[in-house]
């Protein structure tokens, strides 16, 4: 990590301007305390997070001369007093590496800059830490490839640096939480493997940390072998804890008073047990790696730090800015309060009844609570949405906080008889509601302090909405994208798919996880994103609502799948268009059966409800003579749309060969219903497959009235004589949206665990 830029006199007074005004409008002060592990000599592609010389001078420098960079004991002092100077900062280092000797110390001295050192006491002059013994012996291996199978990692190809780094990662992550014994013994096995030759000594010497000390340096407590507490018993971690403690003291000759925890992931590496420790050890502060400033509200034993990675000193100081204002605080920070919050920007969301999208985000909703996840949704104004249904705001966990911001409709609340000038609709009809859902998201944030941001297209606003907070804040982020933002045909006008194209690339860049619903749709952007790492793209697919059925359930009792009252009634509940999913070769088919005198009003029916579209489809209905057989019926509440599904003979599909890379989210509420299903559609699609994964055959090309008439007369053959094919209970198991939910909470746990590595670029071990 190397650069450097000047600062201005502009960029120094805004700095100095804006700090100072945080500090004001601030309850209480609050001091941004960074953390350092190696500073190199020069830049080095396998430490690729670690500051050089070079970017560890103009740091200082900027320290220096735009923030009060206080001795780390003072400002603890300071914050329980609330006396902290505005634009506080605080510098130190973990680990104990010679590095902050031989190359910080010089530069600190320079700029008169104090620091704190935390220290790890095994490995003073002896040796190197476990994880840096990992990346030498990775980085000896010739290129080609490595073959580690004897300790149980599989073949590696090493032919670029990526190979390497990718190789570091997954060892260091795979040995974090083994046991020391077990830890030593994969590097060990490593090194012989990889040619046992001897590293240059990283960590102080005693001399060297004597020197520090004198230096005006305070030395903290790091523990004795660096381990993850959580992992020892409790007599163990008391010595790691107390022992290290005692052991400085002997070489530096002054009291320890402060302790960083090894890892410092708040609930994971220590826990409540280990704050007492601390306390218990004569430490008066202890410091864990949850992000942001500290204030005078911080427990005292969980003080959070930072870890500086911006590239330029401009942004830099910008981060500073927004940890010290009070953003930036992701992760948990109080192990006394932990929760798991996320914030989910939909649109798509009740009173709002046009999308079946809204069913995606209200089941997550609904569902992950019991994933140990508590929701926040950041929706639009109901008075944006053309159609609206309140029904389902009552399947809502009663505590789940859900934030409306002002939002527009430029068609309807801008528009002169629907018409309105294009401008005023980029990227879509509803740009209005980034203005205000922004500052929203970041009320929500700043309260509730979320670990993960969620957003959902369509529309495309959200994840506009879902970038901007991501930037402004840093938190990881998961883009779900129901359907492919660009396709062949949409969006039509040449200005709306270049801002389309834009969203949809800064978000592959951004984002730290992005969801797709079908499989096709994930690898047509592996494609066009080949420079994305690929473990970033995820499928979970949509699914139905158990809840919804129960009730369902309890108001219609289901059907005999014999038919006994010799009519069939099938049923397509949802949105038909012109294109993609018109009826038209459908409604032929029925009528070249009735022409043969197979069926009639007496004997089938089909319901189409809530089509969108009314008018256009009444008048296919009376152009194919099918008055009577087909119906257009209006939109009902969610749960009487299920009941009705429950109550028909069949199940009806649309999807042409445009939606081939999508999978309507009915589908799986199709298989909760058992029912059978004839699909409509392009045999290549994704529906196709699904439906035939799940044993369904009954389909036809939906533009083929000869294939439609054939595959419909065999249908409604096999409904009377009870041979239609139904799902079966595992493929209704694996539809659940509970189950999407669970596989959601493991994607924000990846996500949110992920930050310091995809998204703060954090150190190798923290």
């Amino acid at each position: 990590m190397t650069a450097r830029t000047k600062n201005g006199l502009l960029t120094s007074v805004f700095i100095r301007s804006i700090g100072d005004s945080i500090a004001r409008l601030s309850k209480q002060g609050r001091v941004c305390i960074i953390t350092y592990h190696r500073i190199l000599a020069c830049a080095d592609p396998l430490l690729e997070t670690e500051p050089d010389v070079t970017t560890f001078y103009w740091q200082m420098k900027v320290l220096a001369e735009h923030f009060n960079v206080l001795p780390l004991h003072d400002a603890v002092l300071a914050m329980k007093e609330d006396r902290l100077p505005p634009r506080a900062v605080c510098i130190t280092f973990d680990d104990g590496y010679r590095s902050t000797h031989d190359l910080a110390l010089p530069i600190l001295k320079e700029f008169n800059l104090p620091a704190t050192v935390f220290v790890t006491t095994a490995y003073l002059g002896e040796g190197n830490m476990w994880n840096d013994r990992i990346i030498e012996a990775i980085r000896r291996v010739p290129d080609g490839a490595l073959d580690l199978q004897e300790i149980g990692m599989g073949m590696h190809p090493l032919h670029s640096l990526s190979d390497r780094r990718q190789l570091i990662k997954k060892i260091n992550d795979g040995s974090k939480y083994l046991s020391s014994e077990d830890r030593l013994n994969v590097i060990l096995q490593l090194e012989k493997l990889t040619g046992d030759k001897s590293s240059p000594g990283l960590m102080l010497t005693r001399d060297m940390l004597v020197n520090l000390s004198q230096a005006g340096i305070e030395i903290g407590g790091h523990t004795i072998t660096h381990p993850i507490l959580t992992k020892l018993d409790d007599d163990v971690a008391r010595h790691e804890i107390a022992g290290c403690k005692k052991v400085l003291e002997d070489i530096v000759g002054k009291p320890l008073r402060l302790f960083a925890y090894p890892n410092g992931k708040v609930g994971k590496d220590f826990d409540a047990r280990h704050l007492a420790m601390a306390q218990d050890a004569g430490y008066v502060a202890a410091f864990t790696t949850a992000l942001g400033s500290a204030s005078k509200s911080d427990d005292f034993y969980q003080i959070p730090r930072s870890r500086p990675w911006d590239v330029t000193p401009f942004l830099f100081q910008l981060r500073l800015l927004r940890w010290l204002a009070g953003f930036g605080s992701y992760g948990d920070r109080d192990i006394h309060r932990v929760k798991k919050r996320a914030l989910l920007v939909a649109f798509h969301f009740p009173p709002q009844s046009a999308s079946s999208g809204i069913q995606r985000t209200l089941s997550f909703t609904r569902n992950l609570p019991d994933c140990g996840w508590e929701p926040m949704v950041l929706s639009a104004d109901p008075m944006a949405y053309e159609q609206k249904n309140s029904s389902q705001l009552n399947q809502l966990p009663a505590d789940t906080i859900v934030k409306r911001a002002y939002a527009l409709d430029a068609k309807r609340h801008l528009g002169i008889a629907g018409r309105y000038p294009e401008i005023i609709a980029l990227p879509d009809r509803w740009i209005s509601w980034l203005f205000s859902a922004v500052p929203v998201g970041l009320y929500l944030i700043r309260r509730y302090r979320p670990k993960v941001i969620w957003s959902t297209f369509p529309i495309s606003t959200a994840h506009l909405i879902g970038l901007c907070l991501q930037r402004l804040t840093g938190l990881p982020w998961i883009a779900d994208f129901r359907d492919p933002m660009l396709q062949s045909d949409y969006p039509k006008s040449p200005l709306q798919r270049k801002i389309y194209a834009w969203i949809e690339r800064q978000t592959m860049y951004h984002c730290t996880k992005v969801m797709f619903t079908t499989h096709s749709a994930l690898s047509s952007y592996q494609k066009r994103f080949p420079e994305v790492a690929q473990e970033k793209f995820m499928v979970i697919e949509n699914g139905y609502d158990e809840d919804g059925f129960a009730a369902a359930e309890a108001a219609a009792a289901l059907k005999p799948t014999s038919n006994s009252r010799g009519k069939i009634t099938l049923l397509h509940s949802g949105v038909l268009y012109t294109e993609g999913r018109d009826p038209s070769a459908f409604f032929a088919g029925i009528a070249a059966l009735k022409a043969r005198g197979l069926l009639n009003q007496h004997n089938f029916e089909v319901i189409l409800r809530a089509p969108g579209d009314d008018a256009h489809f009444q008048a296919l209905i009376q152009q194919h003579e099918l008055v009577g057989i087909v119906r257009v019926a209006n939109p009902v509440p969610y749960r009487e749309a299920l009941a009705e599904m429950l109550e028909v003979d069949g199940l009806l599909l649309f999807q042409g060969t445009p939606f081939n890379r999508q999978i309507p989210a009915k589908i799986y509420e199709y298989f909760r219903a058992r029912k059978p299903i004839f699909g409509l559609l392009d045999p290549a699609g994704d529906t196709a497959s699904v439906l035939n994964a799940a044993g369904f055959q009954d389909l036809a090309a939906m533009n083929s009235v000869e294939a439609i008439t054939e595959a419909l007369q065999s249908f409604i053959g096999k409904i009377y004589s009870g041979q239609a094919h139904v799902a079966s209970d595992a493929v209704v198991s694996a539809s659940s949206r509970k189950h999407r939910a669970r596989q959601l909470s493991q994607l924000f746990e990846e996500a949110s665990e992920s930050i310091s590595d995809a998204v703060l670029m954090m150190s190798h071990h923290h």
